[in-house]
């Protein structure tokens, strides 16, 4: 069977600044799980039936920037576009087909809202993937007020967190930069240096990160603002070494990253650097050659490639690649995968719902599901049970999955230990153990 997609056109104190910061992190690029370069144009083959889904459509959404002058994720659109014809093809969830309307934003903060309004007036029952990170408190309250549930949310502001609607396995763009962090201080790296880049709310980051590494026993000591125009990138670099920095969190959009690379690879610094692996292809890191061999590397699902340690990856590897046009696993990033598993965890807690699928249907069945299965790509997920953030637990809410993956990369293929896991959460202020809602 076809894909049933629709593109659609819009129509129609300290508390304070930590949720600024959040939101000027993600607008400034520190929203790593949104820094994928890849460009390929799908999906999760979940259930065993190998007859097409022909019952009534199922209506769900995407809002994201397909395209944009600051960050345009084509990838994100066109694998959940793959994942959902892969789960058609075989069935669907009880013979119905899930069919998909997308918004694209084009990152643009007026845009969201209006794609927010498109998704409530053509009635879908929950979003899947959602990049919105240039006005994610409106869009927030718009599928808020109207009990749409967002499943596999990009969070990158506060209000991503404190929407109780939103359901998304890892945790979130800013807990991404707490796991690097912690990466580094695990191998005794006490003074850190911040690559972020260069604009106005980067001058308010330590509010939010000083307090974090104090947490981790260590001492921001640079930050380091990356200018998108520079023609020198060393310079950076050696900023990052200075007040004797041990180690480098590499914050920066996918473009920038792999300039502050090259010059990492030209300048061979005696300093450790570790940045999240979201943005890479197996053939980018190829291409990074040195820097890709000493980089640690962190995310929240494991290398797409490492096939041998997650035989699970094997089935969104042969979905997207069935279904996206010219999509092998060297040019897919994590992005992709991460679009195949909202789509299996959708059908996963659906399949056992009865009656045709509604928002409030679709929020109840995530709220209450335990130990959903992910194909043991990442532990079994339980939407409603979230882990306290300590201190900073009125800025983190909502988080139901906080561990993250260790990965290297022996120069042809990633490697991701599954016994590498860590917790986050353990990397923040006063933080305490895991508690059910």
């Amino acid at each position: 069977m076809g894909k049933p997609v629709e593109t659609v056109t819009p129509t129609g104190g300290h508390t304070r600044n930590r949720r600024k910061i959040i939101v000027g992190l993600a607008a400034v690029g520190l929203l790593l799980a949104a820094c994928s370069s890849s460009s390929s144009t799908g999906t999760t083959g979940t259930t065993s039936a190998t007859v097409p889904a022909t019952g009534t459509p199922i209506l769900v959404g995407q809002i994201y920037p397909a395209t944009g002058a600051n960050l345009a994720l084509p990838e994100a659109g066109n694998s959940l576009k793959a994942s959902i014809a892969g789960l058609n093809s075989s069935g669907g969830i009880n013979g119905h087909p899930l069919k998909l309307i997308q918004c694209d934003t084009a990152g643009d903060a007026n845009t969201e809202v209006q794609c927010a309004q498109t998704m409530v007036n053509d009635h879908v029952v929950a979003t899947l993937e959602d990049n919105t990170f240039s006005n994610p408190a409106q869009v927030n309250s718009i599928l808020h007020s109207a009990g749409i549930p967002r499943i596999g949310i990009n969070k990158a502001d506060v209000t991503d967190y404190t929407n109780a609607n939103n359901f998304d396995f890892t945790g979130g763009g800013i807990l991404s930069l707490v796991g690097i962090m912690q990466d580094l201080t695990s191998k005794g790296d006490k003074k850190i240096s911040v690559l972020i880049p260069d604009a106005p709310l980067s001058s308010q980051t330590h509010l939010l990160l000083d307090p974090i590494a104090t947490a981790q026993g260590a001492k921001v000591v640079n930050y380091v603002l990356v200018s998108s125009a520079s023609g020198d990138y060393s310079q950076y670099v050696a900023q990052a070494q200075q007040n004797g920095a041990q180690g480098m969190v590499l914050a920066l959009p996918n473009a920038q990253l792999v300039q502050v690379a090259q010059a990492i690879n030209q300048l061979n610094p005696k300093i450790d650097y570790a940045t999240g692996i979201a943005g890479f292809t197996t053939t980018q890191l190829k291409n990074l050659g040195q820097f890709a061999k000493t980089c640690s590397f962190v995310w929240w699902t494991p290398g797409i490639d490492d096939t041998a340690n997650f035989p699970g990856l094997a089935q969104p590897i042969a979905t997207l690649t069935a279904n996206m046009q010219g999509a092998t696993v060297s040019n897919m990033t994590s992005t992709s995968l991460s679009s195949w598993l909202a789509v299996h965890a959708f059908y996963e807690v659906m399949k056992s719902q009865p009656g045709t699928p509604t928002p409030a249907s679709v929020l109840a069945a995530f709220t209450a599901a335990k130990d959903i299965p992910m194909n043991g790509i990442i532990k079994p997920w339980s939407p409603g049970v979230d882990q306290s953030a300590g201190s900073l637990s009125n800025v983190f809410k909502n988080v139901s999955n906080a561990w993250m993956y260790r990965i290297s990369f022996n120069g042809t293929n990633t490697q991701t230990s599954p016994s590498q896991l860590f917790n986050t959460l353990a990397g923040l202020p006063a933080a305490t153990s895991t508690s059910s809602t």
